[in-house]
């Protein structure tokens, strides 16, 4: 009777709230701002950790040629591809393609571990949302670092705000918003995707965050995996990429 009733309910409602009934834990979930849109003819949209897994394999639009001394260069055509590529030594032909590259590889990187979360058996990220208050909360590692004083100033900081001193917040979605420091700095913050990274039972939280500045041709990417271990905790930062 019990596996009819848990039947039923599957007809009227989606296969991952399903699952959550059938389990009693909180599934992972994927954000639409998951970047395939850059590698892929159309956007994918993800649901289930088996279609996160398949774009690493999956084929991108464009190529890319590598070159390594000694070597033919090298095309790749997905994110497995570039992997071991950059491992075997192979780089950009130019310094400037070199950090679209790194950008390629960041993104890579987040399916990867987007790839690997799990259920989880609680959640304090519920009530996760972009706001001027997000960067007293979260880890000073978010910060745009970009000279040693930064560096030096990053040992001792406890957050994102006293790093940064976000002066305006702007919306994008509810997955995505740019944050604007008062010293010219803009961020570029994205939620990719919620589950069990580290296998705690508790539900993180994947980030992609984008960094320019107001003047000059500076940019960077950079990946988080983060937390929040109680309802009114700071977030904590389980991996950087």
């Amino acid at each position: 009777m019990m596996k009819k009733l848990i039947l039923l309910v599957c007809i009227s409602i989606s296969s991952t709230a399903c699952a959550e009934i059938e389990k009693n834990q909180i599934a992972p979930t994927y954000s639409v701002e998951n970047k395939t849109k850059s590698f892929f003819v159309e956007p994918v949209t993800l649901e289930e950790q088996d279609e996160v897994k398949v774009l690493l394999d999956k084929k991108w639009y464009f190529e890319v040629s590598l070159l390594k001394d000694g070597s033919p260069n090298k095309e790749v055509t997905n994110c497995n591809g570039l992997s071991n590529a950059l491992g075997e030594g192979f780089n950009a032909l130019s310094y400037r393609e070199q950090k679209v590259i790194k950008a390629m590889n960041k993104t890579c990187l987040a399916w990867s571990y987007m790839g690997e979360l799990s259920a989880s058996a609680t959640s304090y990220l519920s009530d996760f949302k972009h706001d001027s208050a997000l960067a007293k909360q979260m880890p000073p590692e978010l910060a745009l670092i970009i000279s040693n004083d930064d560096e030096r100033r990053l040992a001792k900081a406890s957050s994102w705000e006293e790093m940064s001193h976000i002066k305006k917040m702007e919306s994008l979605n509810k997955d995505q918003a740019v944050y604007y420091d008062n010293s010219g700095g803009i961020q570029k913050l994205a939620v990719m995707a919620k589950g069990d990274y580290n296998n705690d039972g508790i539900e993180d939280m994947v980030l992609y965050m984008v960094n320019t500045l107001e003047e000059g041709n500076y940019s960077s990417t950079y990946g988080y995996v983060v937390t929040r271990l109680a309802a009114d905790a700071p977030y904590t930062l389980i991996k950087q990429f």
